[in-house]
């Protein structure tokens, strides 16, 4: 998996400017499906080792990269094996949500 991220001591931490979770879906007429497909030739694919590849339930792949250019990459991809293909970036992985709280705005109304 490659060595692990320490957060900086400042706080803040680095964000990538580019998706690094993507979903690859089976858009072909049959029923193929990526079962039968092996992990690493979505390595194999683009450049360099990726992080994670998943099976999902719903039968796609989910994938992370591990830099900007896997990620322009991955979007190029048509197929994959003998496998037609669509890759899209992952709706909610792709995103963070977080509550910003300060000390002194505690005790003030809303109005204020």
């Amino acid at each position: 998996m490659g060595p692990s991220k320490k957060p900086s001591f400042s706080g803040y931490s680095s964000v990538s400017n580019y998706d690094t979770f993507y979903i690859i879906k089976c858009v072909s007429d049959t029923n193929d499906n990526f079962s039968n497909v092996p992990p690493f030739l979505v390595e194999e694919t683009i450049t360099g080792n990726v992080p994670s590849t998943k099976l999902l339930r719903s039968g796609d792949l989910l994938v992370e990269v591990a830099s900007r250019k896997q990620a322009q990459q991955i979007l190029n991809v048509n197929f994959l094996s003998t496998i037609s293909i669509t890759v899209k970036p992952h709706d909610t992985l792709n995103t963070s949500k977080s509550v910003i709280t300060y000390d002194m705005l505690l005790n003030l109304f809303n109005e204020e």
